[in-house]
């Protein structure tokens, strides 16, 4: 059970490095396009950043339609940001990440004593649990993601889903529906897909350190049998938290830069969204299906930080609760070094928000809460800026 759980982790990862550096496409030979293929998403992603951009400097000739600004905002945003973080992922961080997943491999086929079992059930547990999160994540957003579509075709006469016009397409061309259409879909969905995936691949790597950490505290409670052998428990269990650490602290870098850059552009995501209640008669519904997507990404994001930390704790906790005034000396000394390091813990950070966990939510909330005072006061009075933008307007073209 554990290995096959192990193996449709690896594949999904493995996948996302293939998929998302075109590793698909055969080696041609030449070093520029071999090595530049990693590029093509970053390229794609830009795309849509400068075709949002595009439209809400140029081609957005009023502030009627609320959501079409707030969600081209969020495409611009959420493009930039996919491409940080894709760079920081896939270039910076790669090597690491894959080091860890021979990690994972090797805890998943080695067999040793006592911690065989636990990891068959515990780790085997949770990394069910993270398959289907994601899957049912990925699933979810993409097919949910349609919805935004349908309303932009529907809105822009069947011409553009996402309400812009690609620059350089004749208004009265045979081709302009059919090209804006497919190429719109196609980078709505790769900038979505990279939205996701990368949640979903941080997210599987947190749940593979609590499944040990889970299996190394089932260890941890044997020290309470007074028939065990406390010496070769406790020898294992050091030698398994030592291992989780340093792999952990391998990958702590790469989830410091990637909680920092996903929670700024989710709270840019909220603010922005906010937009969408200005006109509370006209899109109530929609601005709440958009801020559910939004904080569905950041319950994503937050819920493994805080299931992470939580295996921490109580592996710290079984190891005060045991019978260490029954034991050799020895063993005493030896308790007392693994109590010593079981204070390091296993837990994603960030700058401005600190420990990733369910509190993050409530952070993020008081600070829209702050921010949340610029709109609301007199609703943002969008009459008046249409006035000064329909003025702007006419001054440039005439």
């Amino acid at each position: 059970m554990l290995k096959n759980s192990h193996e449709k982790l690896k594949n999904y990862i493995n996948l996302y490095f293939s998929l998302y550096e075109m590793q698909f496409i055969p080696t041609l030979g030449c070093a520029l396009i071999d090595r530049g293929k990693i590029l093509v998403v970053p390229l794609m992603l830009g795309l849509a950043a400068f075709f949002s951009i595009w439209y809400l400097l140029v081609q957005m000739e009023t502030l009627e339609n609320i959501f079409a600004l707030t969600f081209n905002v969020n495409i611009t945003i959420s493009s930039v940001q996919s491409i940080v973080t894709f760079l920081t992922i896939n270039v910076m961080s790669k090597e690491k990440l894959l080091k860890a997943l021979v990690f994972f491999d090797d805890i998943a086929d080695t067999k040793v004593e006592h911690l065989t079992k636990s990891r068959e059930k515990y780790l085997t547990k949770n990394l069910k649990i993270a398959w289907k999160i994601v899957r049912l994540y990925i699933i979810g957003i993409l097919s949910g993601s349609l919805i935004f579509m349908v309303i932009g075709i529907l809105q822009t006469n069947y011409t553009s889903p996402l309400y812009y016009r690609i620059p350089g397409i004749p208004s009265n061309s045979i081709w302009m529906r059919p090209l804006n259409i497919i190429v719109q879909t196609v980078l709505f969905y790769i900038y979505s897909g990279c939205i996701v995936n990368m949640d979903c691949l941080i997210l599987s790597y947190l749940f593979y350190f609590r499944g040990e950490l889970y299996a190394i505290n089932a260890i941890a409670e044997m020290l309470c049998n007074k028939e065990e052998n406390s010496k070769e428990i406790l020898v294992t269990i050091y030698t398994a938290h030592r291992r989780i650490l340093h792999e952990f602290s391998e990958i702590y870098n790469l989830l410091w830069h990637f909680y920092c850059q996903k929670l700024f552009a989710v709270s840019l995501y909220l603010c922005s969204g906010f937009f969408v209640f200005a006109r509370i008669n006209q899109s109530i519904s929609i601005g709440v299906l958009l801020q559910s997507f939004i904080v569905c990404q950041l319950i994503i994001l937050c819920m493994p930080g805080q299931l992470t930390d939580n295996c921490s704790e109580k592996l710290r906790g079984t190891l005060y609760m045991n019978f260490w005034y029954e034991m050799k000396l020895e063993d005493q000394k030896n308790l007392l070094m693994l109590m010593i390091g079981a204070q390091r813990n296993i837990q994603a950070k960030t700058i401005g928000i600190g420990r990733v966990s369910v509190y993050t939510l409530v952070q993020v909330r008081i600070y829209l809460r702050v921010i949340r005072v610029i709109p609301l006061k007199g609703v943002y009075s969008f009459s008046s800026h249409e006035e000064n933008f329909h003025l702007r307007k006419q001054t440039r073209y005439a």
